[in-house]
């Protein structure tokens, strides 16, 4: 039996040799052979990051699936971009990519395809009720593959030589650490390269650069020596952080946004997606434009099968996580996405923070969580959005796409369950600067009074 915790939404994730154990890994590897065997390709591939526990979850799934007869190409130590170019490049339909992607370095998990689609949602959650796969009677064969070589031609291919700008990039201490090294010898300009070795434990900082702590050393490289501009990486190297050439984080809405507009310039007829978590400043402005802008749950999976069912050709999370269909595969490429950034404003005769100020006409918050335990976090929510349903009944519009997003014409919010964390999220965009503070104020009165620590938004409130 797979440790139910572990089986979130979108992927499995959990703490190694705590809540994931490599018996839950071999039970994985049961199931998933079972779901294998009933397509027509036998054959997965597996890629895994730089954390200390992935090679023995890797070792542990190689074997299994040899034992049932499933052929493993093992593509090594990459990030989950290029593991999804994979899939596509090689033309086998089944993937495993382990990594723990932004959460400490104690986590790990597995993202998963199945037969060419994200498999996620109660195919992941209902993995228990499938029967065991039996041993084959012929063994599966082990295959060793790179897809590094290809990906950089074609991804090299449409960005040579398109940088004029000081650029500061941050790895993190992530599997994408050796792709950069290709990328800064080949777009050309002025590239710095910090904490560029793999290192699992993390030793320089969190890998999850939309949080502003986490990108204290690369702000202050820039400000200190007059870059242009700063680009950070998760752990896996699908999502990106974008700083601008003050040292300011910009917000992943607002890069979207951004790379929204500069597709419209060449292709008039696009839809875009953005989560619920994203500003109300990137929805409106997009359909002031006439751009077919639509409001998703929040999650990779969740967000590749939507850019499917309504033929989207660009779509993103605030939480750094880009996705390019038009002239592309349609999946999370943070090595992608950052060379657009860098291809827009090479085009620009403004500096990033001077492109951004006519969309910061707000005051918001990160998105803060709100930790809980696990088996809380449901009920926590659920009596959470009651009660804001009966608060805030007259006063705003309320969205029930993922958790709860209240809109009015001054402010709106969010509150909705995290997949990958047990934490509810919270974020709060004001348009009237003199009430953001009493805004947050009042939501936190509403918030103490369930089982939630509250401490990362009370300790947000006291810096404003």
């Amino acid at each position: 039996m797979i440790n139910q915790e572990i089986l979130r939404e979108y992927d499995i994730r959990g703490i190694f040799q705590k809540s994931l154990t490599l018996k839950d890994v071999e039970y994985i590897s049961f199931k998933l052979a079972t779901i294998i065997k009933e397509t027509q390709s036998h054959q997965i591939i597996i890629g895994h990051d730089g954390r200390n526990s992935s090679l023995e979850i890797k070792n542990t799934l190689i074997e299994n699936f040899l034992r049932f007869g499933i052929d493993v190409y093992d593509i090594s130590l990459t990030p989950t971009p290029i593991s999804y170019f994979a899939n596509k490049y090689f033309k086998i339909p089944n993937l495993i990519m382990i990594t723990g992607s932004h959460n400490p370095k104690e986590y790990n998990g597995l993202k998963i395809i199945i037969d060419e689609k994200p498999f996620f949602g109660d195919r992941i959650k209902t993995l228990n009720q499938i029967s065991n796969c039996k041993e084959s009677q012929s063994a599966g064969n082990l295959y060793f593959k790179s897809p590094i070589e290809p990906y950089s031609i074609e991804i090299l291919d449409r960005f040579r030589d398109i940088n004029k700008l000081k650029i500061v990039w941050d790895p993190g201490n992530g599997a994408i650490a050796p792709i950069i090294h290709r990328i800064v010898d080949a777009i050309g300009g002025y590239n710095i390269i910090l904490n560029r070795s793999i290192d699992g434990t993390f030793p320089n900082h969190h890998p999850d650069p939309t949080i502003k702590k986490n990108i204290f050393q690369i702000s202050e490289y820039i400000k200190n020596h007059s870059f242009d501009l700063g680009i950070s990486f998760d752990g896996d190297g699908d999502r990106v952080g974008i700083i601008d050439e003050n040292g300011e984080l910009i917000y992943s809405d607002i890069i979207l946004l951004l790379l929204v507009l500069d597709l419209y310039k060449e292709k008039k007829d696009i839809t875009a997606i953005a989560d619920v978590k994203c500003s109300k400043i990137l929805f409106d402005t997009l359909k002031s434009k006439g751009i077919n802008i639509l409001m998703s749950k929040t999650g990779h999976s969740l967000i590749k099968e939507m850019i499917t069912t309504k033929n989207a050709d660009i779509a993103g999370e605030m939480s750094g996580h880009i996705f390019y269909k038009y002239q592309y595969y349609g999946y999370d490429d943070a090595i992608f996405a950052s060379l657009k950034i860098i291809n827009l404003l090479n085009k620009s005769s403004q500096k990033l923070g001077e492109i951004t100020k006519p969309y910061m006409k707000s005051a918001s918050t990160p998105e803060i969580k709100l930790h809980c335990h696990e088996n809380d976090k449901s009920e926590i929510l659920s009596n959470v959005i009651d009660e804001i349903r009966v608060t805030y009944a007259n006063q705003a519009e309320i969205k029930d796409i993922d958790g709860v997003r209240v809109e009015s014409k001054d402010f709106w919010f969010l509150i909705r369950a995290s997949n990958t964390q047990n934490c509810l999220v919270f974020r709060l965009e004001h348009f009237d600067f003199a009430n953001f503070k009493i805004e947050i104020s009042q939501l936190i009165e509403l918030l103490k009074n369930y089982k939630l620590d509250i401490s990362e938004l009370t300790d947000f409130n006291n810096t404003i």
